[in-house]
């Protein structure tokens, strides 16, 4: 132990089709802001740039299915989106580190929202919401908690407009279980 308070967590992402770039460093800017105040250091690697035998002190890892991109995709392709956004695995009653993000169901939810003009500002506002459904999970991943909170990230569902509003935070309740999960002192 360095002696550091902050904890490190290293947020693994696999992407199953290309992604773009500036959403990762928008996803890693809101999981950063988020957990802040948890005393906890994000770090956003892609898996297909992990170097052979890297070792983690806390890792979480996410399979992003479908298309990590704002790019319109043919009206054929929609699917259903009432279904989640995002969800974590378990095993035996224990929630494991690894979870897996829709980003064909997050970008619907946003295209309603967003609309069709600027790519650039699209894409960057769709890194921000992955970063909010990831950090989401990161909570029941973290905190070992299957239930939710009534307010924050850390509720039941979010909507594309809480998403994309920047005011979403960690309930104090949420941040201190995430800080036991990970054995820290506070």
């Amino acid at each position: 132990d360095t002696g550091d308070p902050s904890q490190s967590v290293t947020v693994l992402v696999d992407f199953e089709k290309p992604y773009a770039a500036v959403s990762i460093d928008a996803l890693r800017d809101e999981l950063q802001i988020l957990f802040a105040p948890a005393g906890l250091k994000i770090d956003v690697r892609l898996k297909s740039q992990l170097p052979p035998g890297a070792e983690f002190n806390q890792l979480v890892v996410f399979k992003m299915k479908g298309a990590c991109s704002m790019v319109s995709m043919p009206v054929g392709a929609l699917s259903d989106e009432r279904g989640p956004l995002a969800m974590t695995y378990s095993s035996d009653g224990q929630l494991l580190h690894f979870g897996e993000v829709e980003c064909d169901r997050v970008r619907q939810s946003l295209q309603r929202v967003l609309g069709r003009g600027y790519p650039e500002k699209r894409q960057i506002a769709f890194g921000t919401a992955l970063g909010v459904v990831m950090a989401h999970e990161m909570y029941h991943m973290m905190a070992n908690a299957k239930g939710h909170t009534g307010e924050g990230i850390t509720k039941h569902s979010l909507s594309a407009e809480e998403m994309l509003a920047g005011e979403l935070a960690i309930p104090d309740a949420a941040r201190r279980a995430v800080q036991r999960g990970l054995g820290s002192p506070h």
